[in-house]
């Protein structure tokens, strides 16, 4: 039975592997606002774009990185495949490395990680979506064992 409008807790699994990521990266494009404090107390934010994204981590393109070892606040915009229904995840993250436009492309980013994404859907029928999308991702998830 889907779930109503409302928060889900989305986690990575907790096993170990070789490859350092503990979680599967996909292609994604999709707006992004982050938070920061720096030095003396200040206050910093910045907006961007998903390049690549798992339930653990983003990497985010950007022209405004905060410097590595931060500690972000990062939300993740969806408009989601039926054009009206909208999602969000919120994650407290570590930026691991920052990028800077190193190819040419006057485009900066930096990759964070984190314990896990909250999602929050504004609608039933973005639940209805969400749902379908996690058990399609779970039951491929079992497929590759």
């Amino acid at each position: 039975m889907p779930r109503k409008s409302g928060d889900t807790q989305i986690a990575h699994r907790s096993e170990y592997s070789l490859e350092r990521r503990q979680a599967i990266r996909y292609r994604l494009n999709t707006s992004v606002m982050f938070r920061w404090s720096g030095p003396e107390d200040g206050s910093y934010q910045g907006e961007g774009v998903t390049r690549d994204i798992s339930v653990a981590g983003a990497f985010v393109e950007t022209a405004t990185c905060p410097p590595p070892n931060s500690l972000i606040q990062m939300e993740v915009f969806f408009h989601l495949s039926d054009g009206g229904a909208k999602a969000l995840m919120k994650a407290d993250m570590m930026v691991l490395r920052v990028e800077h436009d190193a190819s040419g492309s006057k485009r900066s980013g930096f990759s964070a990680v984190g314990k896990g994404f909250s999602l929050r859907t504004f609608s039933e029928r973005a639940s209805r979506l969400v749902d379908g999308l996690i058990k399609e991702s779970e039951a491929s998830m079992k497929g590759q064992k």
